[in-house]
Order: C-alpha cells, then structure tokens, then sequence
C-alpha cells in the first residue's frame, strides 16, 4: 500500500510538472489609449497557436467588455508603435477611454499584422486577400478556441470584475458571440449587431428570395446556392478553394452553427440590433432567434433599425447614428 501510494503521488506529481510545462507562456507589452492604459497579451500555447488580445487597464475593477469583429482579416489595431496608429473596431477606444470598463478584443488565429491590400476583387470582409497561413487555420473552431483562451485569460486580471461579461458581436462576430456565450458560463450579456439568428446558410436562401423577380429566377439562384453547398461539402477542409470570398473550411465550419440555438443554449442576456435594409443579413433571419427566445421567456431585446444598413447606418445618416445605437448597448448592459 504504501509503494502504491509512493507511485500515484509521484505520477500526480508528474502530471502537475506536465500541466504546468503545458500552460501558455505570457508576454505583455503595455499600450497607451490616449487618457488610458491598456495591455497587449500573448499567450504562447505548446502544441496550439498562439493567442493575442488588447485590453484596456481602467482604474478600478471594473465589468469586461470583449468586442469580437466581422469578417477577413484586417487587424483590431493597425501602425502600433508609429505615430498613426488606430483601431479599425468602432467605439473601442472611446469606451476604454471612458474608463468605466475593462475593454478588450482578441485578435483571429493568424490574424496579420496589417491590413490586406484592398480590391475589388479581395474587399474588406473577405479572405480572399488575407495571408495563406491566415487562411489555413481560420474555423469556427479555431476561432472559438482562440476567444475562449483570451477570455479566460483576461478574467483572471486584477483589475476584470468577471460576475459582470457583455460579449459584443458584430456579423461574423455575432455568430461568434453566441457560440462564445453558450460555451463559456462567465458570458452575462451578449449583443448580436447585425448578425444571423439561423445560420448563414439560411441568409442566402433568404436573400434568394428577397432579390425579387419570377419564381424561375428565384428557383435559378437557389440551385447556384446549392451547387456551390455541393462543392463545399465535397471538400470541406480545403484552404485553397474559395466560395463567396472565404475557405470552404470558413464556410463548412460556420453553416454548422445557428447562432440562435446558441443564444438558447447559453444563460445571457440577449441584445440583438439588426438593419431593417440589410443586404447582407436578412433581418427576418434575426427575427427567427428573437422568436425562439422569446417563446421561451428569456431576456431578449430587439432593436430594428429603419432604413439602415448592415453596419446600422441608416440611409442618409452617418456613423453618429451608428453610436448612438452602441451607447444603448453599453446602456443596457449597465444597468441590468
């Protein structure tokens, strides 16, 4: 009994030696918001990519903020370290300068450094202009590992109040909040802007139907739609053959998921924002993960943009629009 013992004690010592060679090595690099600081984290993982994300460091503890951005590649902060740095996330520095919340957001697996040139053949949102390396490794799967890392990481920060967590999706980043929602109990408000409520999918079909004409033309985009779904399920872990701007493996990965089953998954508080003109996100997808959640009694707020855009720039209107809609998220998320 007593050499039984002598051996689990050292195979559990051997374990926790493992475990700790194991954890990510972190390097810190300090940041300055203008009227606050702020950190850069990376989390250096044996055997998996490493993680990066920014957040700002606010006076006192404070609730978390994590915003997770659309779709391709460009960068949450581009020109660090020269005179004209700047964030490409909307309203991220202002609300770290605020100080009222520790803000933060995470950099894709992969993600460059600088922006992709952009064409009209690779715009921004697509991936068709973004690094190779990018793309062979970019998933719904790898990307949701990649936040969950940095948001546990950043929840264990001194300064991070985690009983308060609003995740902050836009588009391909309301998906993603969802999926981070349902996966990770520290999640207690979640917003979805712009974002689908069924799955991608379920958009183009939509958008089939919305572009109008006879029912041959509709009955003609809809057998396009599913011959390219064809080609992409035939191989769909392939980095190198591109549909609708992105990787069969980006696609086969995020069809999977229903961002509004996730929603009911998870125990958040729910704000959705969508443009009642969205080319790109039929609103009545949105409109099918508010009727879900509020045939089951949760916490869901819906805020239908008239005349607006994908973005929530209604027509003739400007990005001041825009904020005001961001600041009655953070409103809500205060208050409740």
């Amino acid at each position: 009994m007593i050499r039984r013992t002598r051996f689990l004690a050292a195979v559990c010592g051997f374990l926790l030696a493992a475990g700790a060679v194991a954890a990510p090595t972190v390097r810190e690099e300090p940041m300055d918001f203008g009227k606050g600081a702020g950190a850069r984290y990376t989390l250096q993982r044996t055997g998996a990519p490493d993680v990066r994300y920014v957040i700002s460091r606010p006076a006192h503890k404070a609730p978390l903020v994590l915003f997770v951005q659309g779709s391709g590649c460009i960068p949450p902060f581009v020109g660090l370290g020269t005179p004209n740095r700047y964030s490409t996330i909307f309203n991220f520095v202002p609300l770290a300068q605020q100080g009222d919340y520790a803000v933060m957001v995470v950099d894709k697996p992969g993600q460059p450094d600088a922006p992709p040139q952009a064409s009209r053949q690779a715009p921004a949102g697509v991936a068709t202009g973004c690094p190779a390396a990018f793309n062979a490794g970019f998933s719904y799967d790898s990307w949701l590992d990649t936040l969950r890392a940095a948001l546990r990481h950043a929840l264990a920060l001194p300064w991070v109040d985690g009983s308060r967590v609003l995740v902050f999706g836009v588009s391909e980043g309301a998906v993603m909040a969802a999926g981070l929602a349902r996966a990770e109990a520290a999640v207690t408000h979640v917003a979805l802007i712009g974002g689908t409520g069924t799955s991608q999918l379920f958009d183009f079909a939509a958008n089939a139907y919305g572009a109008g004409g006879s029912e041959e033309a509709i009955q003609a985009r809809l057998a396009e739609i599913d011959a390219t779904v064809d080609a992409i399920n035939a191989d769909p872990r392939s980095t190198d053959k591109f549909a609708w701007g992105h990787t069969y493996l980006r696609w086969s990965t995020f069809f999977a998921h229903a961002p509004g089953e996730d929603l009911v998954q998870s125990k958040a508080r729910v704000w959705l924002a969508s443009g009642m003109r969205d080319a790109s996100v039929p609103i009545v997808s949105t409109e099918v993960a508010y009727a879900r959640l509020r045939a089951l009694g949760r916490d869901v707020t819906f805020r239908r943009v008239p005349r607006a855009n994908h973005g929530l720039v209604p027509e003739g209107g400007s990005m001041a629009d825009v904020q005001k809609d961001y600041d009655a998220v953070i409103a809500w998320f205060a208050r409740r």
